[in-house]
């Protein structure tokens, strides 16, 4: 499971820096409350055996623990961080509340035994790709997710678009699929 919730930003998702006032995320998308995440049914379309990489904000990071714990996951560790870099390949570094972020985090949880179904020992964590449209993650992550796994049955939570060999459930593609 391929998860980037709508996380819910307390500030609406404003930044100000120096007087200058940066994108109101929840201009880009709905937010949803972390309690209204961890309702949603994932428990119960997990395998018994599954892993699930989730995206999230430092600021979200105990929130999604909770979201991972309610989902039925155990933390397992960081699955990957994406460096984001510009068309130029500089690194780009966003407005955060405190210092100028540059990372996102994409926590790694598992249920049962997934060391059977480990394919690649050489996977990296660090992926360096180019940041594009508001929230959009670099292709990258989900090819070394089948890297790791194999072809196996997979979805992606919060999908945005429509991926060849992934389920996708989202608002912005319509719902299921």
């Amino acid at each position: 499971i391929y998860a980037d919730p709508a996380w819910w930003f307390s500030h609406g998702g404003v930044y100000q820096d120096n007087g200058r006032t940066y994108r109101k995320i929840s201009d880009q998308y709905p937010f949803m409350k972390t309690e209204d995440i961890c309702k949603l049914p994932v428990k119960e379309i997990s395998a018994d055996v599954c892993v699930l990489f989730l995206w999230t904000t430092d600021s979200h990071l105990p929130e999604a623990l909770r979201v991972m714990d309610a989902w039925g996951f155990k933390y397992s560790t960081v699955g990957f961080y994406w460096i984001k870099k510009t068309s130029r390949g500089n690194t780009c570094y966003n407005v955060g509340c405190w210092t100028m972020k540059s990372v996102e985090t994409y926590l790694m949880g598992i249920k049962g035994n997934l060391l059977k179904f480990k394919k690649k020992q050489n996977v990296k964590k660090i992926v360096e790709a180019e940041r594009k449209r508001h929230s959009e993650k670099p292709a990258e992550i989900r090819n070394r997710i089948v890297d790791l796994f194999g072809d196996l049955p997979r979805i992606e939570l919060f999908a945005r678009e429509k991926v060849k060999g992934w389920d996708c459930w989202g608002n912005e593609i319509g719902g299921n699929r």
